[in-house]
C-alpha cells in the first residue's frame, strides 16, 4: 500500500490542502456543542427571590440557600435569559457551520480528484510496465488477470484512497478532539467511554481478523471469473461447434458462483460491524443519561450549567463512536484496498527479463538485414530442459530463408528470438555482424515486418489497421501494400473500400482475409527483414501463390524468413532449415534436402506426390 500510496506525491499541493479542509471541518464539528452548552449554561440562569411580607416588595438574593430554606411560598425562582450571550454563539455557531460546509464540499471535490488522478496514473504504469513485458512476463501472469489488475484492484485503491481523506483524516481529529472537549465539560460522564472505546476496537481488530483472508481470495476469485468469460467470448465459435455451449454456462456459473458465495462470506462478516456499534452507542448513551440523571437529581434543581454540560458530552460521545463507526467503513475497504495494491505493486516491480541496450550507438545505423544464429540456445524460464540446442545458420540480404518442422519442434521460437521477444540462453544472434543485444529495441524492432501465425487486428478502419506499420503512410503506400498482399480485390468490394470498419478482433472479416492485411501492414514499413511465422497457412493455394510471386519483387532487397507448414509454400525458398525436436537436422534447398534429409522427406511426401515435388 505504501508504494502505491506514493503517488500521491505529484499531488502533494493538494493533499495538504486537503487536510487543511479536513481540518477545519473537524474544528467545526467540535466546535458546535461546546458552542450549544454555553448558550444553555451562561444564557439562561436563574434568580432566587424573596418575598418581604412587611414591605410587601420582593428582592434578588445572592445567597440562594437562603432562599430554598425558606418558606416556598416566599422563595420564588425565576429564569433569566441573556439574549447577548445567546445571540453572540448563536451567530458563531452559524458561521462555523457554514465554513465547515464548505469546507466538507472542497474536500469531497479534491478527494474526488486526487483519488482518479492515483487510479489514473495507476493504470497508465501498469500498462506501461506490461507493454515493455516479454512474452515470458506476460505469461507468468495471464492476460485476465492483468485485466482484472489494472481495472478492478486499480478501482479498489481508488475507492479506499477517497475514503482515506474523507473519513481516515478527519477520524484521529474527531476522536482525540471528542474526548478532550468532552474532558473538559465533565470528566465523570465521559468515563463511560472507557468501557465503550475498549470493547469496539477488540471487535473491529476480530473482524478485520476473519475477513482479510476472504478479501485475498477474492482478487483471485475474479481473475478466475475473468478468465472463463474471456476464453468462453474468444471461443464462442469452436464452443458452439462442438455443442459444448452447456458446459461453458457450467464453468462461468462454478465460477460466478464461487465468487458470490466469497463475497456473501465477506459481507455476513462485515454486516456484524454496525448492528454492534449502534448497540454498544446505546449502551454508552444510556450510561451518560443515568449517570447525568443522578446528578441532576441529587444537585440542585436549576443547574443548568450541569444540564449544558451532559448536553455536549453526549453529542461529543456522538462524535466519537461515529468516528469509531467511520473507522469500521474505512475497515471494510483496507483489506481489498491492502490486497488489491499488493497485485498492483507486483506488476509493477516485475522487471522485464528483455533489457534495453545500455546506450543509442546504432539508432542511427544503415542496418541492411544479414543475420547469423550462432550457436543459439533456448530455455523458458524455469523449464528443465533447453527448447533450441545449437542453432547455426545465417540469413542474407536478398535471401528467403524458410523453417520448417513437426509441431512444437522450435520453429517460432527461433523467430521470436529475432526481435528480441525472448533473449537467448546462449549464443548470439547478429544482424549485419551487430549482436541484437547492443541494438535499442526500438531501432531493433523497428527492422522487422512481423506478420504473426495468429493475425490481430486493431478496432477501426482498413487503413488504420495498414497503417499500423508506418504512422506517416500516404494513402498510395497504402493502397500498394494492399496490392502486394492481395488484399485489395476484397477491400474495394466493401462499400466503404478502406475506410470499412473493423470490429474488435476482426470478427467481420475471414481469417485469410485478416492476414492479408495483416501482410500488407507489414508491407507498407518497407523493412529490412520480413519474418512470416506460418502466416500462409489461412490462404487458398492460389492466393498463395500470387501473394508469394508478388513478394519476390518486393523483397529482393530485403531478407525474409517464412515459418510454414506447407512444403509448397518454401519449394523456391534459397535455404530451407529443418527444425526436430529444438535442433536442426537439415538444412539446403528443396532439392538437396529431398536427398539429404529423411524428415524433409517424409514432410514433403505426407503433402504432394513425388511428381509433384520434383
Amino acid at each position: 500500500m505504501r508504494k502505491v500510496l506514493s503517488y500521491l506525491k505529484a499531488y502533494k499541493g493538494k493533499v495538504i490542502l486537503l487536510f487543511i479542509l479536513v481540518a477545519i471541518t473537524a474544528l467545526g464539528t467540535l466546535l458546535l456543542p461546546d458552542f450549544m452548552s454555553r448558550i444553555i449554561g451562561e444564557g439562561i440562569s436563574v434568580e432566587y427571590r424573596m418575598f418581604d411580607d412587611i414591605t410587601r416588595t420582593s428582592y434578588t438574593l445572592v445567597d440562594k440557600e437562603a432562599c430554598l430554606l425558606a418558606a416556598e411560598s416566599m422563595c420564588d425562582i425565576v429564569q433569566q435569559s441573556d439574549m447577548s450571550i445567546i445571540l453572540t454563539y448563536g451567530l458563531m455557531m452559524i458561521g462555523v457551520t457554514i465554513l465547515s460546509s464548505l469546507a466538507t464540499v472542497g474536500v469531497s471535490y479534491f478527494s474526488s480528484q486526487v483519488s482518479t488522478s492515483l487510479g489514473r496514473d495507476l493504470r497508465k504504469d501498469i500498462f506501461k510496465t506490461v507493454s515493455h513485458f516479454s512474452l515470458a512476463e506476460a505469461d507468468k501472469f495471464g492476460t485476465s488477470t492483468l485485466i482484472t489488475r489494472s481495472t478492478n484492484d486499480v478501482m479498489q485503491v481508488q475507492m479506499f484512497t477517497m475514503m482515506l481523506f474523507r473519513m481516515f483524516a478527519i477520524i484521529p481529529i474527531i476522536f482525540i478532539g471528542g474526548i478532550v472537549m468532552s474532558l473538559q465539560k465533565s470528566v465523570r460522564l465521559t468515563g463511560v467511554l472507557l468501557i465503550g472505546i475498549p470493547a469496539l476496537v477488540l471487535f473491529i481488530a476480530f473482524v478485520f481478523w476473519k475477513v482479510l483472508p476472504l478479501f485475498k481470495a477474492m482478487q483471485k476469485k475474479i481473475d478466475r471469473l475473468t478468465l472463463v468469460t474471456r476464453e468462453s467470448i474468444n471461443g464462442v465459435r469452436v464452443i458452439r461447434a462442438f455443442g459444448q455451449g452447456q458446459k461453458e454456462v457450467g464453468r462461468f456459473k462454478e465460477a460466478n458462483d464461487d465468487l458470490t458465495n466469497n463475497s456473501l462470506r465477506a459481507g455476513t462478516i462485515m454486516s456484524s460491524l454496525n448492528p454492534f456499534v449502534n448497540l454498544l452507542f446505546s449502551f454508552v448513551v444510556m450510561g451518560i443519561i443515568f449517570l447525568a440523571y443522578t446528578t441532576v437529581q441529587t444537585d440542585l434543581p436549576s443547574n443548568y450549567q450541569e444540564l449544558a454540560n451532559t448536553s455536549a458530552v453526549i453529542q461529543y460521545v456522538n462524535q466519537i463512536m461515529f468516528s469509531l463507526i467511520m473507522l469500521t467503513f474505512a475497515f471494510i475497504g483496507y483489506p481489498r484496498a491492502e490486497v488489491s495494491s499488493k497485485r498492483i505493486v507486483e506488476v509493477l516491480e516485475t522487471k522485464t527479463s528483455i533489457h534495453d541496450a545500455p546506450t543509442n550507438e546504432y539508432d542511427t545505423f544503415d542496418f541492411k538485414g544479414n543475420i547469423k544464429f550462432d550457436d543459439v540456445c533456448f530455455r523458458y524460464q524455469d523449464a528443465d530442459k533447453n527448447v533450441l540446442e545449437h542453432i547455426s545458420f545465417e540469413a542474407k540480404v536478398g535471401q528467403t530463408v524458410a523453417i520448417i518442422g513437426s509441431t512444437g519442434s522450435g520453429k517460432s521460437t527461433i523467430i521470436n528470438l529475432l526481435p528480441r521477444f525472448f533473449d537467448t540462453t546462449c549464443g548470439t544472434i547478429t544482424i549485419d555482424g551487430i549482436n541484437i543485444r547492443d541494438i535499442s529495441l526500438h531501432k531493433l524492432r523497428s527492422l522487422f515486418g512481423f506478420v504473426p501465425q495468429s493475425a490481430t487486428l486493431f478496432t477501426g478502419s482498413i487503413r488504420e489497421n495498414i497503417a499500423y506499420g508506418k504512422v506517416d503512410a500516404t494513402d498510395e503506400d497504402i493502397e500498394y501494400a494492399a496490392t502486394v498482399a492481395q488484399a485489395k480485390e476484397f477491400i474495394d468490394q466493401l462499400d466503404d473500400k478502406y475506410d470499412s470498419f473493423v470490429d474488435q478482433g476482426g470478427v467481420n472479416f475471414s481469417g485469410g482475409q485478416k492476414q492479408r492485411m495483416s501482410i500488407a501492414r507489414a508491407l507498407v514499413r518497407k523493412p529490412s527483414i520480413y519474418v512470416f511465422d506460418d502466416t500462409f497457412s489461412a490462404l487458398d493455394f492460389k492466393t498463395d501463390a500470387a501473394l508469394r510471386k508478388a513478394l519476390r519483387k518486393e523483397t529482393k532487397k530485403s531478407t525474409v524468413l517464412i515459418v510454414a507448414q506447407r512444403i509448397g509454400t518454401i519449394m523456391d525458398a534459397d535455404k530451407i532449415i529443418v527444425i526436430q525436436d529444438g535442433t536442426i537436422v537439415g538444412m539446403g534447398k528443396h532439392k538437396e534436402l529431398l536427398q539429404s534429409s529423411a524428415i524433409y522427406k517424409e514432410i514433403a511426401l505426407s503433402q504432394l506426390s513425388e511428381e509433384e515435388l520434383l
